[in-house]
């Protein structure tokens, strides 16, 4: 598997290494969060955890066929997206 670091993910000077911790040892994720900036591409996935420094973090990524994954946005973790998590969470868990 290939994994493809974009220009946008690292405009906030955080590492591929930083975010793909966070993605191996998230505290939340949420699967298809949201719908795709751009058409044609699947909507991404969601990840918040702490990078190895400690930083709270949200990652966002999807795959790209067969099996690459591209991560294309890396930032420290803001209250809302945080909250917009927490709730899509909980939404999704009420319906099962």
């Amino acid at each position: 598997m290939a994994i493809e670091y974009t220009e946008s993910a690292a405009k906030h000077g955080l590492t591929q290494p930083e975010a793909t911790h966070v993605m191996l040892n998230y505290r939340w994720k949420v699967e298809k969060f949201g719908e795709p900036r751009l058409p044609g591409l699947p909507a991404p996935d969601l990840y918040i955890g702490a990078s190895p420094s400690g930083q709270m973090l949200e990652v966002m990524s999807y795959r790209q066929e067969p099996r690459d994954l591209v991560i294309f946005h890396v930032m420290p973790l803001r209250t809302k997206i945080r909250n917009q998590a927490l709730d899509e969470l909980e939404r999704r868990s009420n319906q099962q």
